[in-house]
């Protein structure tokens, strides 16, 4: 440290060589300090941005969600886990993204306990959700499991199998009684019985899916070469029309007409991920979209016999006669190759598939 007297005596005293080589000392000195105080002041500045990054999740919705009365942690609080959407990651024993749901809440219970219990930050309204009952006596034994979502009873009763699902969550679609999106939610999973030789063991594994935006999903690595979509036996029975996608542009919308006889079985072929959407007069009746390159699609049927009335048809073409020929518009958004929509409408008194 400098002694400011002891310099100004040196001045004073004629000794201006040395006193300059003082004064150049301290400036040397301030200097020094000055750059190790700014270098703190940024290594801070960086700490906290990392925490604030590290704290900000998309949503307010943890990647992975706290988990909930007795079950245990898969991660260390002090270990950061990336907010981005990251194919083939785990929660539990779920695939945390599957068929356009992300698992956002899990919960682990043993079979004796009778109950489960999550919550979660709502993200969306339309939700599924998973079961899993590893440790079952056999594969036809299952649990049937009630649940109710802040205290209401749900009209969906769940069954509980020893093999991990991780198609599209049953429920897909449903408007649950549930709060708003921004609100938290806690359901609650009862077990109400089972069927099997000994289904009081083992552990029950619930989870609930929020439909995630497709832009956000992370879809799987393209292949190197896509196969051209194709049809499956249904194409060859009467009444059956099949529509290509455009091939200079698959997000096209494409026509064609269909003799309509209210009973129909629509399916997409698509080689692609993307949204595919199929109207009968402007009329939507099938949306769904696809998240690999498996070469499958979404489907929509119903089957009418000749007493039913208005069996699955939607508002806006009950009153469409049988045998008028209708104009069927297939969509897609997203897509990036080529697609096949298999369209058939049956005789009223014959399944329009087997």
């Amino acid at each position: 440290m400098i002694n400011l007297r002891e310099f100004m005596d040196e001045r004073s005293a004629g000794h201006g060589i040395l006193a300059d080589a003082r004064l150049t000392e301290v400036r040397h000195k301030i200097a020094v300090r000055r750059r190790r105080r700014a270098v703190g002041l940024t290594g801070a500045a960086v700490l906290v941005t990392a925490l604030a990054a590290y704290a900000a999740v998309p949503d307010g919705a943890p990647v992975r969600p706290t988990p909930p009365i007795g079950y245990p942690a898969t991660a260390s609080a002090s270990t950061p886990v990336s907010p981005r959407p990251v194919a083939g990651r785990k929660i539990g024993p779920f695939d945390e993204y599957a068929n356009g749901y992300r698992v956002v809440a899990v919960a682990e219970a043993p079979v004796s306990a009778k109950q489960s219990r999550l919550s979660w930050k709502v993200g969306a309204p339309d939700i599924g959700v998973y079961t899993y009952c590893p440790d079952l006596p056999g594969k036809d034994s299952r649990l049937q499991i009630e649940f109710t979502i802040d205290g209401a009873p749900q009209s969906a009763s769940l069954s509980c199998w020893s093999e991990l699902p991780q198609e599209a969550p049953p429920g897909e679609g449903m408007r649950w009684d549930m709060p708003s999106v921004g609100a938290t939610a806690t359901a609650t999973f009862t077990v109400a019985g089972g069927v099997g030789p000994d289904t009081r063991q083992g552990s029950v594994f619930v989870a609930v899916a929020e439909k995630v935006p497709f832009t956000d999903y992370p879809l799987p690595s393209r292949p190197a070469t896509l196969a051209p979509p194709q049809p499956d036996d249904l194409a060859g029975k009467p009444g059956t029309k099949l529509v290509h996608s455009d091939p200079a542009d698959p997000n096209k919308s494409v026509t064609a007409t269909l003799v309509w006889h209210r009973s129909y079985d629509f399916r997409i072929f698509a080689q692609t991920p993307g949204i595919y959407q199929v109207s009968i007069n402007g009329v939507r009746m099938l949306t769904g979209g696809v998240y690999d390159y498996s070469g499958h699609g979404p489907r929509q049927r119903c089957i009418r016999r000749q007493e039913d009335h208005g069996l699955c048809v939607p508002p806006g073409l009950e009153s469409v006669q049988s045998g008028t020929p209708v104009t069927v518009t297939v969509t897609a958004q997203h897509a990036t190759g080529p697609w096949l929509a298999e369209l058939r409408s049956a005789s009223p008194n014959l399944s329009p598939a087997n």
